[in-house]
């Protein structure tokens, strides 16, 4: 799973995630102060060194910080939550990284962590309701003991219900990407 959310490259270790997340929200609440919109690409570089810096403090290591952040910025453009100055999501095409980034669509770390999901759904064709706890894994791999399995089950059952509309339980178990109506 790890693998192929890496291979459409957009996996990301939570702690991580959360960083760049945290780093975006104030950078972004910045440029509105300034009234200013920032560019994708430049909010890119800065959620990355932000994140960086904010992770140092806190005493957790971490290298991949460009990489991570781009792979948080493709999930977050997949999901649509990045917004533009007319509040229209921003589409992962060619000219995102130029597009002003206005604001973020609201419970956007639910919807970008959902398309993780979807991804995986797409991709492996074969992701049931037995693998709750692998998909668990993949997303939110937590190396601390205080951090409930349970918690993080709970949490990939959220995200499968956010996908309602693209995203369907087969009788066997399977979930499937959702046949859209021509």
């Amino acid at each position: 799973m790890v693998n192929c959310l890496r291979e459409n490259f957009i996996y990301s270790d939570k702690r991580a995630r959360d960083y760049v997340f945290a780093a975006m929200e104030q950078i972004l609440a910045a440029a509105r102060e300034l009234g200013e919109p920032i560019k994708l690409a430049r909010l890119t570089r800065e959620a990355a060194q932000r994140a960086r810096q904010s992770a140092e403090q806190a005493g957790y290591e971490f290298n991949s910080w460009d990489i991570t952040t781009k792979a948080v910025i493709n999930s977050m453009l997949g999901a649509g939550v990045l917004l533009a100055e007319n509040g229209t999501a921003v589409p992962l095409d060619i000219q995102a990284q130029a597009t002003p980034i206005a604001a973020l669509r609201p419970h956007y770390q639910d919807y970008a962590e959902a398309y993780l999901l979807e991804c995986l759904i797409r991709n492996l064709g074969d992701v049931r309701i037995r693998d709750h706890k692998a998909l668990a894994h993949a997303l939110f791999r937590q190396f601390d003991p205080a951090v409930s399995l349970e918690e993080l089950e709970d949490r990939v059952v959220m995200l499968l219900a956010t996908l309602n509309d693209r995203v369907v339980l087969r009788e066997d178990g399977t979930y499937a990407i959702a046949r859209r109506a021509a």
